[in-house]
């Protein structure tokens, strides 16, 4: 980064809005890399977050402003933040369906990015979710727990969707196929539209030997799902998958690493599902599956690093995967089902299964795991792509997107 550039860096005062960065979630921990990376570069953000229950949470993170509560207020809590903080040069909002409450609390968004607009403040959206046109059915809204109508669902998608682009300056999306659904089926304008990955960190990693033997799991071979348990993620796909290869290989295991939702934990239908999967796994694998609930960042590591191969078999293309970003930090060889956001990161046929598809996916667990030649490339890949999405660089080209937004809106400004 030239001289200029962190030299301008200084003079960028950025308020980020999004959920508490210390929190569990794949929104807070991606914006507290973001945050972190962009501080590195010089630029003053400060975070305007939700108010964490952990009251840990509140105190000790500088520049981090608990302002808000998940619910219809949250619009007006922010706004006046922004009134008292009338140096902030732009307004960085995180995005994602139900990050800021419920539906109510979903469909009021547009109301914030219009009141930050009456404060002249240029706005820059980060989309976590995009929902494909031809992903928007009934399975859709079973496995999302989402009541009302399909119809109302759809409208209400379109709806948010075209406006948040239409009120931003710029919209960010972490891949190709995210920007051109918002072109193709919203028909968003694309010069609004900006590609930036989601950023990958750089793993501490210990010997893999090692790290099984601390998880007891000495010799065996271990195949790991991480991240919320959710109906669009499949697993049951992968326990039955599992189930069909297991007894050809009795040291393989598979282990569920993740907790219940924090969204649909209360949900009736969402509980009945995860008991659902405990059953399944019991019966159909005894002592071969082990479900870990929540993991904490301090325990990341030895799961990561124990792990032989780590499967998403997602059944939706809706948003890019926090943990698919993990595992590639870790150099990890992945399979995952063929959804195009997973096409785009993982150029190998021999790891893409169809979706949905246990048998598909049986067989490219073998494939896989019998394949050192392919695992070895896929290594080498991931860590081509840890280098060139590493947060650094991710920072520099959100710092960059700033640049070039502050310059039209002062220009603007000033005829």
């Amino acid at each position: 980064m030239g001289e200029l550039n962190r030299e301008t860096s200084r003079h960028i005062k950025a308020c980020m809005v999004s959920t508490h960065p210390a929190s569990r979630g794949g929104v807070s921990s991606y914006t507290n890399s973001l945050v972190r990376s962009l501080r590195e570069l010089g630029v003053n953000v400060i975070v305007f977050s939700d108010k964490p229950e952990n009251e840990k949470l509140k105190q000790g993170n500088e520049g981090v402003y608990p302002v808000w509560n998940k619910c219809i207020l949250y619009p007006f809590q922010i706004f006046k933040m922004l009134v008292a903080n009338a140096d902030v040069d732009i307004v960085h909002v995180q995005h994602e369906f139900f990050l800021y409450g419920g539906m109510f609390s979903s469909i009021l968004f547009p109301v914030l990015l219009a009141l930050i607009r009456l404060l002249g403040k240029p706005i820059v959206v980060t989309i976590h979710g995009v929902i494909p046109f031809s992903e928007q059915d009934e399975g859709f809204k079973e496995e999302n727990e989402l009541k009302g109508p399909l119809l109302f669902l759809k409208f209400g998608l379109i709806f948010l969707t075209k406006v948040i682009v239409l009120l931003s300056n710029a919209t960010v999306v972490h891949g190709r196929f995210f920007a051109e659904t918002l072109c193709n089926d919203y028909r968003s304008p694309s010069w609004k539209i900006h590609v930036i990955p989601h950023g990958v960190k750089k793993a501490v990693t210990i010997l893999q030997n090692e790290a099984k033997k601390r998880l007891g799991l000495k010799n065996k071979v271990i195949i790991l799902f991480f991240g919320y348990i959710a109906r669009y993620k499949g697993i049951e796909t992968l326990i039955e998958a599992f189930g069909r290869v297991v007894r050809k290989h009795q040291n393989w295991i598979l282990i569920i690493g993740g907790g219940q939702h924090p969204r649909l934990c209360l949900n009736s239908r969402y509980k009945e599902y995860v008991t659902k999967l405990h059953q399944m796994a019991h019966s159909l694998l005894p002592g071969k599956v082990t479900f870990t609930g929540f993991i904490p960042d301090e325990d990341l590591s030895l799961y990561f690093t124990a792990a032989d191969v780590m499967v998403f078999p997602y059944t939706r293309a809706m948003s890019s995967s926090g943990p698919l970003a993990l595992a590639v930090s870790y150099g990890k060889p992945i399979i995952a089902s063929n959804i195009p956001p997973f096409k785009e990161l993982i150029p190998f046929e021999e790891a893409l299964f169809k979706r949905r598809s246990s048998e598909d996916l049986a067989k490219k667990l073998e494939s896989v795991l019998s394949d050192s030649n392919l695992r070895h490339r896929m290594s080498l890949h991931f860590k081509k792509i840890c280098e060139k999405n590493s947060w650094n660089n991710i920072g520099l080209q959100t710092f960059t997107l700033y640049q070039k937004i502050l310059m039209h809106h002062k220009n603007f400004c000033d005829k």
